[in-house]
This record gives structure tokens, C-alpha cells and sequence, in this order.
């Protein structure tokens, strides 16, 4: 019962992490981070660090030159303008550690489908009245001590380049935060319409721009980007090939260490079924000379054990795919419905195969070792 409990166990873990990790596809995997495009250029962080956003803003290397650089890149077919406003929810502050984030009017459709209760204004109206959207409720209560509701109003200290002044915001709507998915690059805790924004700024409000490319213009794409950026030093590029290069190299360390796990506990679960198979020939030994004794060859006696002993590692293998693969499948479904949307179940075919060819070799290998020395045995030594 021991063996074939550690059996299980081996295979529940090999399986079950094993199911996870296959059904992991790094670009998948870094798509998530990438919904808009394969290429996000933004500030460096080294600028951002030692500077306000607003000190930043003041003259953006986010020129139409650039701007036009880009979009003559190999394969471009959109690029996407996103807007951040520096702000503080100090009055007193000195210079922002906050932003709200703009939307389009093509973000609606977005919004609308993540807001907690009710609808939201049209886009018309959240411009007319430069109204905010919460889009991380948790968030702006942690950070204003209050609870967001429609139509409560928040004052901030907005900042436009060298000037500042507050401004008070009413809140139009309230999002669930559970229903943005991979959208978290939109949806921040404060959202403004960008035709607001340029009401109440004259900084270029440009925080980075998403490019989004043909897929067969990708490796070719990144080389043109890279030259462009050479001439803009305030500015550097996230990469999708970058990202998958990293997860890549995630995924493998995860495995390594998956693989050391499983071959420690695999050590106990060989060590349990050479224990049992040792124990049960050397108690039936007696047994085993009363069959000989009476004609039974050592062919006869040795194929007996044989099959007892796979019975027992099949007993164990069949309990170890059967639970470690339904353990996986409900892994793999609760993570795919709550945090990795990219997960596509995949049952690890490969590495059961590996695993129940070691088990069955072990087992064969262990209880013909101890026949040879069962049969070296005389009848008289055996009684």
C-alpha cells in the first residue's frame, strides 16, 4: 500500500505541474502583456526615475518627427497614442506622484463592459464635464480614504508643465476590477477622456506609444526600431520578442526545478518499491522453494514475480495519471478562468510515457536482481 502511495504521489506531482507547465506557451504567455501591439516605446526608466512626469512632459522627445519615423517602420499598422496627466492627491505637493489615464472614444465599448453597475455617460458628456472613471476601486480607496461612488467629486493637483492648479473631478463611473483581463494597460485607478486632457493642458501628454505590426514584419520591424531609437536616447522599446525570451527562459528554470523535486521524491517512492519487492521475496522464500521443490523451473517461478510486481507498479501508475491528470486538467482550468486567460490545457503525453517506462524499468530491473539472488540459493538454505 506504502508503494503504490508513492507512487501516486510521484505521479501526481510529475503530472499534475507537468499539465501546468505544457499547457504554457511563452508568446501566449507574453501576448497578455502585449493585447495592443509588439512594440511599446516609452520614457526610459532611468528618466522617469530622477524626474516628474510632468518635468518629463515638458519637452517630450514624443515629436510628429518620431512619430512619423515610426509609422514608416516595416509592417506598422497602427500605432497607439497613450496620454498620462501628472498629478497629486496632496494639494500642497510640489510635483506629481500620480497619473490619470486617458481613453478614446473607441475605448468605451471597453469600459462599458467592465463597470460594476449601471452604464456609463456617453463620451460626449464625460468630455463636456471633464468627468473621472475609477478603474481600480481598491486603489483610490487606499488612496483617498473614501469609498468611490458616481457622482462624488475628488480634488487633485494637476500638473501642466511649470504650472499647476487644482481641479476638482466628479466621478461618472466605477469599474470592476475583476472583468479587465489582459486590458490592465488601459484600465489604471483614474481615468480621464484624452479631449479632457487637452482641455486642461497645453504639455504634450504623449506617455508611450503602442506599435503594432504584421507578424511576418516582426523580426525586421524591432532592427528598424532599434536604429530609429539610436537618435532618441530619452526613449526605449518593450519588445514581445524580448518578453518571450525572458518567460522562455522562466518556463525552463521552472522545469529544472519541477525536475529536482520530482526526482527527490521519486528517490523515496524507488526506495519504497525496492523495499516491497526485496521483502516479499525474501518472506516467501520458503514459498518459492516448495514450488521448485515440486517441478516449478526457474523460468516458471521468476515470470510470477514478474508479474506480480507489475501489477503492482501498474496499479500505482494507472491511480498517478488518472488523478495527477484530473488534478492538472483542474489546475489548468481554475488558472485559465482567473489569471492566465492564455493557458490551453495540454495532458503532458511525453513526460507520462518517460515516467511510467522508468517506474516499469526500475521495477523489472530491482526484481530481477533479487531472483538472481533468490536462485543462488540452495532448497536446504531456503527451509
Amino acid at each position: 500500500m506504502l508503494t503504490i502511495s508513492s507512487l501516486i504521489l510521484t505521479g501526481v506531482l510529475l503530472l499534475g505541474l507537468s499539465s501546468v507547465l505544457s499547457s504554457i506557451d511563452a508568446r501566449e504567455m507574453s501576448l497578455s502583456g502585449f493585447t495592443r501591439g509588439q512594440f511599446v516605446i516609452g520614457f526610459t526608466s532611468q528618466e522617469l526615475r530622477e524626474n516628474p512626469l510632468e518635468k518629463v512632459q515638458t519637452e517630450s522627445p514624443f515629436t510628429d518627427e518620431i512619430y512619423h519615423a515610426l509609422a514608416s517602420v516595416s509592417g506598422v499598422k497602427e500605432i497607439a497614442d497613450y496620454w498620462h496627466l501628472p498629478v497629486s492627491v496632496d494639494l500642497q505637493a510640489a510635483e506629481s506622484d500620480a497619473e490619470i489615464v486617458g481613453f478614446v472614444q473607441d475605448d468605451m465599448e471597453l469600459l462599458q463592459s467592465c463597470i460594476s453597475d449601471g452604464i456609463i455617460p456617453d463620451y460626449e458628456n464625460l468630455v463636456s464635464q471633464n468627468q473621472l472613471i475609477i478603474g481600480r476601486p481598491d486603489d483610490f480607496e487606499e488612496t483617498f480614504r473614501i469609498q468611490p461612488e458616481v457622482g462624488v467629486s475628488v480634488t487633485l493637483k494637476v500638473f501642466d508643465g511649470n504650472h499647476s492648479e487644482n481641479m476638482q473631478f466628479e466621478i461618472a463611473a466605477v469599474l470592476d476590477e475583476t472583468k479587465r483581463g489582459n486590458n490592465g494597460d488601459k484600465i489604471d485607478m483614474l481615468l480621464l477622456s484624452v479631449d479632457s486632457m487637452k482641455k486642461i493642458a497645453d504639455s504634450n501628454l504623449t506617455y508611450q506609444y503602442v506599435i503594432r505590426v504584421g507578424d511576418e514584419f516582426e523580426q525586421q520591424a524591432e532592427k528598424e526600431i532599434e536604429q530609429i531609437l539610436a537618435e532618441h536616447p530619452r526613449l526605449d522599446a518593450v519588445t514581445l520578442s524580448s518578453a518571450v525570451a525572458q518567460n522562455e527562459n522562466f518556463l525552463q528554470g521552472t522545469e529544472f526545478a519541477l525536475a529536482a523535486a520530482v526526482i527527490f521524491i521519486g528517490c523515496f517512492s524507488v526506495m519504497n518499491l525496492l523495499n516491497t519487492i526485496l521483502t516479499g521475496i525474501i518472506t516467501r522464500r520458503k514459498e518459492f522453494a516448495l514450488m521448485r521443490s515440486v517441478g516449478m523451473s526457474e523460468k516458471q517461478l521468476s515470470s510470477m514475480v514478474h508479474y506480480e510486481s507489475l501489477i503492482v507498479v501498474s496499479v500505482g501508475l494507472v491511480l498517478s495519471l488518472s488523478i495527477g491528470g484530473g488534478i492538472g486538467y483542474a489546475v489548468c482550468s481554475f488558472l485559465k478562468s482567473s489569471l492566465m486567460s492564455y493557458l490551453n490545457y495540454q495532458f503532458p503525453y511525453g513526460i507520462a510515457v518517460f515516467y511510467g517506462i522508468i517506474v516499469i524499468l526500475c521495477s523489472s530491473i530491482m526484481t530481477e536482481a533479487a531472483l538472481k539472488y533468490q536462485n543462488k540459493l540452495s532448497v536446504t538454505e531456503l527451509f
